[in-house]
């Protein structure tokens, strides 16, 4: 348990919200605001990398304070405090630089395209849900390769994550990304255990920490880093 002005917090790779470094280095948009709105109020914020499953078992039984990057669901509602929103997560379509997007409006409109997305990822599993015919690839490099260099219409994925991925390979110039009108964005919160002792308490003074960094411009300066 760490003491009165420190938590521990656990998450996964997630670029470029938690990204996990040579040495397992942890850096990353919503790492980097985290600690600075617990550091606002005066606590120091440690981060480590484990499986995700993990993370959540801990956090259901109350062995680790929380995680960040998270999405509220049902599920984890029942054992989860949720932060004022750290970022968010767009679901958009990627296309090539000068592919035409002026028919794609909404999301049923994708029925008309060659779509892919990553396997198993929760945007692929919104595709199979309403019967859109796709393709599925294992990673997002190679999603964003197949519409610039293949013949893939939409490369249907989440909007920063593949922002920062297209700058890694050199191509953020190659590709757009395209919102759908009836798409909305899902918030991405820090999300702490019900059952670890004092994260009440812990939640108010982070969402005060927030609030305080997003006034002084200091929110701002960490997502300009990135983009």
């Amino acid at each position: 348990m760490a003491g009165e002005n420190q938590v521990k917090l656990y998450t996964v790779e997630f670029p470029p919200y938690t990204i996990i470094g040579p040495q397992n280095a942890i850096s990353g948009i919503d790492v980097e605001v985290v600690k600075a709105a617990f550091a606002a109020v005066g606590i120091e914020a440690t981060i480590s990398e484990a499986p995700w499953k993990r993370i959540v078992k801990n956090m259901e039984h109350g062995k680790i304070a929380g995680t960040l990057s998270c999405a509220k669901n049902p599920t984890r509602e029942a054992f989860m405090l949720f932060s004022d929103p750290t970022s968010e997560n767009n679901r958009v379509a990627i296309t090539a630089k000068d592919f035409d997007t002026r028919k794609l409006i909404k999301f049923a409109d994708l029925h008309h395209y060659q779509v892919i997305s990553v396997t198993e990822w929760g945007v692929e599993q919104q595709l199979t849900q309403h019967d859109v015919n796709h393709s599925t690839t294992p990673d997002v490099d190679s999603g964003i390769r197949s519409v610039v260099y293949r013949n893939v219409d939409v490369f249907y994925s989440g909007e920063l994550t593949t922002l920062y991925h297209a700058r890694e390979l050199g191509l953020q110039n190659k590709i757009k990304s395209h919102r759908l009108n009836d798409i909305k964005s899902t918030p991405l919160h820090l999300c702490l255990s019900k059952q670890y002792p004092g994260n009440e308490a812990l939640l108010d003074q982070f969402n005060a920490g927030l609030n305080k960094i997003k006034t002084s411009g200091e929110f701002d300066a960490i997502y300009k880093q990135y983009f």
